[in-house]
Parts: C-alpha cells; structure tokens; sequence
C-alpha cells in the first residue's frame, strides 16, 4: 500500500487483494484515508470489488461535443432550458461586454486572463492552478486562441483554446470569470463563442477540459451538471502524467475536507472504457440524504446513492 496526498486527499493505493482485504479490516488503514484506490484493477477482482462497495470508474473525464454544422444545430441538441440559459447569456453580455478572439496569445492579454484565474481558483476548496503553471509554453504554442470578453473595467473573462489538428479537435483548455459575471452566465457565452471558432476553422469536435473524476474535491458537482447542460459528453481520460493509469476503482472512506455531496461516474457491470461508450451509473456520496439533482442525462444509465457515516 502507498499513502498519497492528491491535493489534500488522503488516498490510499492498494492492489487489489490488498484494498479487499484492507476494506475488511480498515484498523490496518492510517488513520485520515480518505479513499481506498485499486489502480486498473484486473477484470478478475471486478466482483468482488463492487460487492465491497468500490466504485470502477475512469480515473479522470475528458467531456466531448460536437461543433455541429451550425451554432443552432449545436444549441439544438440542448435541453430547451438550457438553450434559454445560453440565449439569456448571451443578450446581457452583448449589452454591456466587448468580446474579442485572440490568435496567437499577447502576454498582456494572458496575464490579465492569469489574474482572473489565480482569483478564482483562490476562492476553491482544493483549487489547483494549472494555467498559471503553464505560461510560458501557453504563450509559446501558436495553435492557442482566446475568448475575452471586457467590460469598463476590464477583463470579465476569457476561455484559452488549443488546436489539436491530429485529433480534428479543439480543446478547451482553461476558462475563469469575473464573480458578478459567473451569476449572469458569461461562461456559457464563452463557451458557445469557443465552439463557433473551432467550426469556422473547420474542426469536427470540441473537448471541455480533464476532470478527476471525484466531484467534491477538486471539481465541484455542480460542474459535472453545467458540463453535461451544455451538451458535453463524459468519456475516459487516456493516461497523462496527472494520471499515470485509465481506470480506478474506489472505496470512498470519508468526507473529511471533501464537499457534502460527492458524485462519481462509475461503469456498469462489466463493462469498461474500451467497450466504446458505455454509458455511467451516478454514484453520490453523502453524509446525510441530499437530492443529486438532475441524472436526466443521456450518459447517466442509472443512480446509487450511499450514506457515508461521520
């Protein structure tokens, strides 16, 4: 067993003979764990695992759209709701910001957008500044574009793009807005411009950023939900260097330092990444009984919702 500390989670990784046995005998744990991990557990310990209560899962989520062939088409695989939400957006933020597209990246543009995002990942939980991490080979890479949209005083927010033309894709890489701005939506803005960009240089897909897939910790739940509003699609993470490994297996402990309400995309039975799209079970995790919100989602194929003791 190896004790890691992931962003002030306590995970425990174990093979997994040694996580059954540990999650029979948790004395032989340190005191803290959060998780119990079992890294690409082997088909064979697939039943046994989930009958112990892990959840086999990709270890982190890459969300996936298509840029269709119009902003309308696009807009139209949408839940009315959500198309009203975008079209709302982007009514205030035409009434009061400037938005501009910017290729390649000035420094000045990016320090401003740097400043925007270091202020919102202070205000996370676990916050981790990957951006600010990466400036220079940011400024570097000319196939980066941006989204800003500006105010009177300044920088409302901004979304740094990367073209990936091996891959016919556009990811979307970094994203960070103004508090006052985040209430009014400007991120659906953002995004849409983004997406209607990457269609004008003639790419197939666009890609909403790398998530580990424990929201509560780093991401929020509420991102996993705002993701999927905006017609994105959960599929496993390839391993990168955050993420040595594609699939995990995970026996949540405790939700100590992690939000009251976990969410979890889990496979189904014995099925795995390398079966195409499988679709997920949503599994929550909470303290004590709290609504999920909306699984209406076509990738959500189920819902399991455990309480986890003090």
């Amino acid at each position: 067993m190896e004790l890691r500390d992931d962003s002030g989670l306590s995970v425990a990784v174990a093979s997994a003979g040694e996580a059954l046995s540990l999650s029979r005998d948790r004395r032989a744990l340190p005191p803290g764990v959060n998780v119990l991990r079992v890294p690409d557990p082997p088909a064979g310990s697939w039943v046994e695992l989930a009958r112990a209560g892990f959840v086999r899962k990709p270890s982190w989520i890459t969300w996936v759209s298509p840029v269709c062939g119009t902003d309308e088409e696009w807009l139209a695989r949408l839940s009315r709701r959500s198309r009203y939400d975008v079209r709302r957006a982007r009514q205030a933020a035409a009434r009061e910001l400037r938005q501009v597209v910017r290729q390649p990246l000035e420094p000045a543009g990016l320090e401003e957008f740097l400043l925007l995002y270091g202020s919102m990942v202070a205000r996370m939980p676990h916050g981790v500044g990957f951006a600010a991490s990466l400036r220079e080979a940011i400024l570097a890479e000319e196939r980066h574009y941006a989204v800003y949209a500006y105010g009177e005083d300044g920088m409302a927010g901004g979304c740094l793009c990367l073209e990936s033309p091996q891959t016919d894709t556009v990811k979307l890489r970094f994203s960070a807005v103004d508090p006052l701005w985040r209430d009014r939506s400007l991120a659906r803005v953002l995004y849409a411009e983004a997406v209607a960009v990457a269609r004008r240089k003639g790419y197939r897909r666009v890609t909403l950023g790398n998530d580990p897939n424990l929201y509560g910790h780093i991401p929020q739940p509420g991102l996993l939900t705002f993701k999927a509003r905006l017609g994105f699609t959960p599929v496993a993470a390839e391993p990168f260097g955050m993420n040595p490994w594609r699939d995990e297996a995970d026996l949540l402990l405790s939700l100590d330092g992690l939000n009251d309400l976990v969410l979890m995309l889990g496979y189904l039975g014995d099925v795995s990444a390398g079966d195409g799209f499988p679709g997920y079970r949503l599994e929550a995790r909470s303290r004590r009984p709290v609504d999920p919100g909306r699984c209406d989602f076509p990738f959500v194929l189920g819902v399991r919702h455990r309480l986890l003791p003090d």
